[in-house]
């Protein structure tokens, strides 16, 4: 049957070849421009910022559990580490702070907390999220927004006068977590009494650097969504002029869409925003304290 052999030249082969790879070449490049254009849009945000968060030592655990504060979890409700201080006797008033991107986020917690309570005797509380001072669980704008949430459930289960005055403080990418917070705590009926977010952003990138980050482990953290005025006790919006991680423009565009006051500081920076009196003052007042 050799002579029925029917032969196909190599043009013919190539040009069957050609064929049947053109869709899938045509989705590769489709999928390539659709990347691409991603990429352009997010390339114009602050970011990206690796996370930083990281386990805390025996030594610093034991450090943060002095002077009458107390560390829970991650074993214990509310299934993250918490860093709590009761109010003083007949003290009702809760300030709760929530941080940024940092190794050490209880512990700025800390200093922070007690600047703003300056011997009034509130309660004071940190709940550190997902993946940072040991709390379980990998870092996400999902996991920070949810752990925000359930911190709030937790605190006003544990502490039932914390539904007479909930304050609320945001830095960085802590806005994120206050901003929730506020949302979950007016969906349960016990409505913050204040919101003051420091160094805000609108949105933002984080996670892993370089042309694959944004494919594999880098996330975008978008306020946009939980800016949502009718929703949300009183608030103030501080940012620093010299601020060169999250600039000013996007604590003006955070400012703007909660319809807050925004208050600038000249020449101050991200972190040294936390330490300005004038700023610390000002958030005092905000917060109604």
């Amino acid at each position: 049957m050799g002579w029925f052999e029917v032969k196909t030249s190599s043009w013919e082969v190539g040009r069957l070849k050609a064929r049947d790879a053109t869709p899938i070449t045509a989705v590769v490049l489709l999928m390539g421009i659709f990347m691409l254009g991603w990429l352009q849009n997010d390339e114009d945000l602050p970011g990206p910022f690796p996370y930083t968060g990281a386990p805390l030592s025996v030594e610093e655990r034991a450090a943060l559990a002095s002077d009458g504060w107390t560390v829970t979890g991650p074993d214990a409700p509310p299934g993250l580490v918490a860093l709590t201080r009761l109010p003083a006797r007949g003290e009702t008033r809760w300030l709760v702070y929530f941080g940024g991107n940092t190794p050490g986020y209880l512990a700025e917690a800390k200093s922070v907390l007690l600047s703003l309570d300056e011997g009034r005797g509130l309660g004071l509380a940190a709940i550190a999220p997902p993946g940072f001072d040991g709390s379980p669980g990998s870092p996400s704008p999902d996991a920070l927004r949810e752990s925000a949430a359930d911190a709030m459930r937790w605190l006003t289960q544990t502490q039932p006068h914390t539904s007479e005055g909930i304050h609320l403080v945001g830095f960085s990418m802590g806005s994120m977590s206050a901003l929730a917070a506020a949302l979950a705590l007016q969906a349960q009926d016990t409505p913050a009494r204040g919101l003051v977010l420091f160094a805000p952003f609108h949105a933002m990138r984080v996670g892993r650097t370089g042309p694959l980050g944004r494919l594999f482990g880098r996330h975008r953290y978008d306020n946009q969504p939980l800016l949502k005025p009718k929703q949300l006790p009183s608030r103030l919006v501080l940012h620093g002029g010299a601020d060169s991680a999250l600039p000013l423009v996007e604590g003006e565009r955070v400012s703007r869409g909660l319809g807050a006051p925004l208050k600038t500081y000249p020449g101050i920076g991200h972190a040294d925003l936390l330490k300005h009196p004038p700023a610390l003052a000002d958030a005092r007042q905000g917060l109604g304290l």
